[in-house]
């Protein structure tokens, strides 16, 4: 069972993204009342019938060729059931009423009276008789559809519910993100590539952000049971424990999240320009996204018999309003918090969780300083030099019989790095029978025409280059010089050029995909989503369903957090983080790994992923 207890009232993903059935203005079309809505980015007939609560075949047969696709600003009429007062009311016919009486008393015409009652085509008017009339009081609105987290709401599943997912076909438009590739696009929507291209008369495989490209979404029909949402049982490796295993009857969880309401209000006020689309407060987006994960994690694992209680709060960014989330008395009886998420709440929650006995988790990337002698935080991202140690270890493991070499950065700050990468090549190489250096090249950055560089790459193999920075303007420069290197050497069959870098490469739109793709750049990572992946696919269909909108990377952060660790709170009882050093679990984006430390510091997520990009694709190679 899962309890949410908040003191925030929390629209769901979609009405909060787009327009509110609440401010729709409202048309009479013979005698007819309907919402009067403007299509907006990433909506769909199923999620605009979601919004409104009106049957998709009802909004399909009030406005001919929907069916066949939307555009972005298109005006759809939503029809308003006759039974909803505030719009419609009742008149019964008395002795010596006519049609054309009741009309005008109603300030409507004869022909509305009979659209609203189609009877009247055959039968005429009755003593007694009921119509249907337009309601006289216009100032009454509906409330808009709402998902509340009130105090004590429940949620009691049932075990053998089947739930039927049904999508009507529709032409949706999609806003590229960064990063995004056609490949990535196509497998959030489970299409392919050419059918994108198709539609959007694409010629080449390059989109870039803010691309605004038309995507069919396929029928679906997707049966699930909820009970097996994402597998049939926990997949965990085998491990001998000593400590006996003592479990709660409910847990209690508390999600510090920024969603900034007050702000995100404020944001969807504000007088809009003609083309553009009302969004969320960009901040409360995340925060939304990461919410909507992690409590489909816990409608999964309450199938499963996991009893929790999950308390939300609006940290707002700021240390005083966490300070005073602390005085309330459920926070003594904590058994996970999760959040914050920016950097300078981090500490003052940290503190508390030390003080208290509490784990907390940190959802994104922070500083590690965090957890110096602070056991009970848990870091779910790796550290850059974690992933530069994973990256040098995957290097020698499979790369080794190539050409290794390491350039070295122009910044200060990236210096720690390019010596951790250098120096643990060269203590790991010499146990490499097949290595074809003893000890990895250093190079420096050289002219701008690649020469300097050309002298020591090699021309009859492949040459693999660590670039051990986060520096744009230093990053960028390398390309120039590789790619200049590769035009020296056209007739060079046998050479090949690797470059090894980080995740954070990825938020450099700078870096031309092109260059990324002949220099065949691998990067470090602490997550990889496979859409093609079963999982993946059951996991998107699923929110999607619950929630009428696709998951953005912070909604498979939440999901994969919040699986594994009330997952592991639900198999090891209230000391569940000392068996996590061995806790495995099949993730979605994630894989964690969280060995113990003997020095009683935090523990970070160590685990590496290694992805490359290949024909325009992002590739896993470990």
């Amino acid at each position: 069972m899962i309890k949410i207890i908040g003191i925030i009232t929390f629209l769901l993903l979609s009405t909060l993204t787009f327009a509110q059935p609440d401010k729709a203005d409202v048309e009479t079309v013979n005698g007819k009342k309907y919402y009067v809505h403007f299509v907006q980015q990433g909506q769909t007939l199923y999620g605009i019938h979601q919004l409104y609560n009106v049957p998709v075949a009802d909004i399909s047969e009030s406005n001919k060729g929907v069916d066949s696709g939307l555009q972005i600003g298109q005006k759809i009429l939503i029809p308003i059931p006759l039974d909803n007062s505030n719009f419609y009311g009742e008149h019964i016919v008395e002795k010596g009423e006519t049609l054309y009486g009741i009309s005008k008393k109603y300030k409507c015409s004869v022909t509305d009276l009979k659209n609203l009652n189609p009877e009247l085509n055959d039968t005429g008017l009755s003593i007694g008789q009921v119509l249907k009339v337009p309601s006289t009081n216009s100032t009454n609105r509906p409330k808009p559809p709402t998902e509340s987290i009130i105090q004590d709401p429940q949620e009691i599943a049932n075990p053998g519910d089947t739930v039927n997912v049904i999508y009507t076909d529709s032409i949706i438009t999609h806003s590229v993100l960064k990063h995004e590739t056609l490949y990535s696009i196509s497998k959030r929507y489970m299409v392919t590539v050419q059918s994108i291209k198709a539609l959007n008369d694409i010629k080449k495989n390059k989109v870039k952000e803010g691309d605004l490209i038309k995507i069919k979404v396929k029928n679906v029909n997707y049966e699930i049971v909820e009970n097996k949402l994402l597998m049939d049982t926990i997949q965990i490796d085998s491990v001998n424990f000593n400590t006996q295993i003592l479990k709660k009857e409910k847990y209690q969880i508390a999600l510090l999240l920024p969603l900034m309401l007050a702000n995100s209000q404020r944001y969807l006020d504000k007088p809009m320009k003609v083309g553009e689309v009302r969004e969320l407060y960009p901040t409360t987006k995340i925060a939304a996204d990461f919410y909507h994960g992690f409590m489909l994690a816990a409608d999964s694992l309450s199938q499963a018999g996991l009893n929790v209680e999950i308390f939300v709060y609006d940290t707002k960014k700021d240390t005083n309003t966490i300070k005073s989330i602390f005085n309330k008395a459920e926070f003594n009886h904590m058994d996970l918090i999760v959040g914050p998420f920016y950097p300078k709440t981090i500490s003052v929650v940290a503190d508390f969780c030390k003080k208290n006995k509490v784990p907390m988790v940190l959802p994104f990337n922070s500083g590690t300083k965090v957890l110096y002698q602070n056991p009970y935080v848990f870091k779910a991202t790796s550290s850059n030099m974690t992933l530069m140690d994973g990256a040098v270890d995957f290097i020698v493991d499979e790369y080794a019989y190539y050409n290794i070499a390491i350039i070295k950065p122009t910044s200060t700050s990236d210096l720690a790095l390019y010596d951790r990468a250098r120096d643990r090549f060269n203590s790991s190489i010499g146990e490499n029978a097949k290595a074809m250096n003893s000890n990895i090249i250093e190079l420096s950055l050289g002219n701008s025409n690649g020469r300097d560089m050309n002298i020591k790459l090699r021309k009859d193999t492949v040459n693999v280059i660590i670039v051990p920075s986060t520096n744009l303007k230093f990053i960028s420069g390398v390309f120039t010089r590789l790619n200049n290197v590769l035009n020296l050497n056209p007739y060079a069959k046998n050479m090949k050029i690797i470059v090894f870098g980080l995740e954070d490469w990825n938020k450099y739109d700078d870096l031309d995909l092109k260059h990324r793709m002949r220099l065949h750049q691998h990067y470090a990572s602490y997550r990889y989503i496979d859409y093609e992946a079963q999982k993946t696919t059951k996991m998107i269909l699923s929110f999607r369903k619950k929630y009428g909108t696709d998951p953005e990377v912070y909604g498979v952060q939440g999901f994969d957090i919040g699986y594994y660790f009330m997952s592991a709170m639900y198999l090891y009882g209230v000391n569940y983080e000392n068996y996590l050093n061995e806790y495995q679990v099949d993730l979605v984006q994630n894989k964690f790994n969280f060995p113990a430390d003997v020095n009683q510091n935090g523990r970070e997520n160590k685990s590496v992923s290694i992805i490359e990009y290949s024909n325009y694709e992002l590739i896993l190679k470990k």
